[in-house]
């Protein structure tokens, strides 16, 4: 037997039964990989999810909490940063664009929008510090922790010309 992802949960007791509603509280691992975050089975999500019944659908709204190895955009310093996420997801037995499905057995599957919101949640564009100063271009030097030694006269390179361009 194939293992089922923990998001997949059985709706069964609750399908034609509008108005009631149960809480579900989830432990996985989402795999989601981004230029400089990155959510795997190191760091598993925690899902805290209401699901209630409908005419013939199924509401699921909760929150994921959430720990992501992320890496400075300047000066590629790694940390863990924790954050949280909220999601609302409507499942059919007749999906449309605004639905997701039920399965015949009755099972529904939280992980594409636990997915989705996580992904949106993190940050695009990560940064240690506001003031970030990031790493020399020449020599790679993390200009936090310490100043740059300086570098060789770059007057004899092709590019000095262009130089004139750039300084007021």
């Amino acid at each position: 037997m194939m293992n089922r992802s923990p998001f997949v949960l059985l709706v069964t007791d609750l399908l034609g039964r509008t108005g009631t509603h149960r809480d579900e509280t989830i432990v996985g691992a989402v795999e989601i990989e981004l230029d400089l975050d990155k959510v795997d089975e190191t760091h598993p999500v925690t899902v805290q999810v209401r699901l209630e019944a409908l005419a013939d659908e199924i509401l699921a709204r909760g929150n994921v909490a959430y720990s992501a190895e992320v890496e400075c955009n300047r000066c590629l310093t790694g940390w863990i940063e924790t954050g949280e996420a909220i999601f609302t997801q409507l499942y059919s037995k007749e999906p449309d664009e605004d639905t997701q499905p039920i399965s015949r057995d009755g099972h529904i599957d939280l992980e594409p929008a636990i997915h989705d919101e996580v992904s949106l949640a993190l940050p695009l564009v990560p940064l240690c510090k506001k003031d970030c100063l990031g790493l020399c271009p020449t020599c790679g030097t993390d200009l936090n922790t310490a100043p740059c030694s300086g570098h060789a006269d770059e007057s004899d390179s092709r590019f000095s010309a262009l130089r004139q361009f750039l300084e007021p």
